[in-house]
């Protein structure tokens, strides 16, 4: 499967507008090695301007849908024929190996884009979460604006950077954290997109965040007490935590990689 951005023709800039130098990262490399917070707010980039040009094409020619929780958004296999926009709730986006193992890679939540990545057919499964909202435009729609725009070339390669770099943190993560490091970089990474200072409710089940980190539900369980146990979190309820992080007195600090 080719990258459809690399092979697009050039077209003439006589009449197009400036490149816009704010869609650049901030250094070199600078995507590629942030990690919790800092690098989720890096992945908003794209989506809290609202001068893209990926956004003023979602704005002009996109139709909107409706998902109640549980239902699909878009199944494996099939083709891959658009390009989503999350407007409200939450989607987890997953696979499921040969025997019957799932793995969720991502929870794209409001703001964030959906299928960018697929050329022919979809590699993973969509589902919604919670109640949700997309916007969704024709794939060919895109390739065609691909092809006279350059502007937007520039952001689809910077959005595409920053999902390659979002998967290399995760794999880093289950390969050289424990059970409740993994879990604790969830949510930290979760809250960074959440405004507000108050408990942040967790709209995925405990099976969905253990099937994203790597963990059996059991595990995961025990993770949310130890967290609590150290006073890294505070749980309010059963989905409703914060963070307390290290500043609170009695805090017990994070390894920063596990014993191998």
């Amino acid at each position: 499967m080719k990258d459809m951005t690399a092979f697009l023709p050039y077209a003439s800039t006589a009449n197009r507008p400036p490149l816009r130098p704010k869609l650049a990262p901030s250094g070199a490399g600078a995507s590629a090695y942030a990690t919790g917070p800092k690098a989720a707010k890096q992945t908003q980039t794209l989506r809290d301007n609202d001068d893209t040009e990926l956004l003023t094409l979602f704005r002009n020619a996109s139709f909107e849908q409706h998902f109640q929780p549980g239902s699909t958004v878009l199944l494996h296999g099939d083709p891959a024929d658009a390009i989503y926009l999350v407007v409200s709730g939450t989607i987890r986006c997953c696979t499921v190996d040969s025997e019957g193992r799932r793995q969720i890679f991502a929870f794209p939540k409001k703001g964030d884009f959906v299928g960018v990545s697929d050329i022919d057919r979809w590699h993973f499964t969509a589902e919604a979460v919670d109640h949700v909202i997309v916007k969704s435009i024709p794939r060919l729609t895109l390739e065609q604006e691909l092809a006279v725009n350059i502007s937007l070339r520039l952001e689809m390669r910077t959005l595409m950077g920053g999902l390659l770099a979002r998967r290399e943190r995760q794999m880093l993560t289950l390969v050289s954290t424990k059970g409740p490091e993994r879990l604790y970089r969830f949510l930290e990474e979760f809250a960074a997109t959440r405004s507000g200072g108050g408990h942040i409710v967790l709209p995925m089940c405990r099976r969905d965040i253990g099937d994203h980190i790597g963990l059996s539900m059991e595990s995961v369980c025990r993770a949310f007490s130890d967290l609590k146990r150290r006073g890294l979190i505070d749980l309010k309820s059963h989905e409703k935590y914060k963070l307390i992080g290290n500043a609170g007195r009695d805090a017990t600090p994070l390894p920063l990689h596990a014993d191998l």
